[in-house]
């Protein structure tokens, strides 16, 4: 139980940072205006809003998961690692859908 408490909290704070990294890659687009660039706007902008949802709907869902494990006093801390997995991965695929939106001419 303890494990599962602690790797939750680790959970939520690798969804904020998460979260913020993806907002603050908006960013990019500030290169857009530099001569030689183009940017697919459109793909970052949802890549920007729909990245941190994504994020909160896999921690929302690996807390509920994992507390109702927990109620039925069973392990519970594999389901907090799948969803710290799959937070990693919604993050990855969001820095990688953003850069791939930037291009860089010159």
């Amino acid at each position: 139980m303890v494990a599962s408490i602690a790797l939750l909290l680790v959970l939520t704070l690798a969804a904020l940072a998460a979260g913020w990294g993806i907002k603050l890659k908006s960013l990019a687009f500030l290169s857009c205006a530099a001569p030689g660039n183009t940017c697919n706007v459109g793909l970052g902008d949802s890549v920007v809003t729909v990245g941190p949802i994504l994020l909160a709907v896999v921690l929302v869902a690996s807390i509920v998961v994992c507390v109702l494990r927990l109620v039925r006093r069973r392990v519970a801390w594999p389901v907090v690692l799948v969803g710290l997995a799959a937070v990693v991965a919604v993050f990855f695929a969001a820095v990688l859908l953003i850069e791939s939106s930037v291009t860089r001419g010159i």
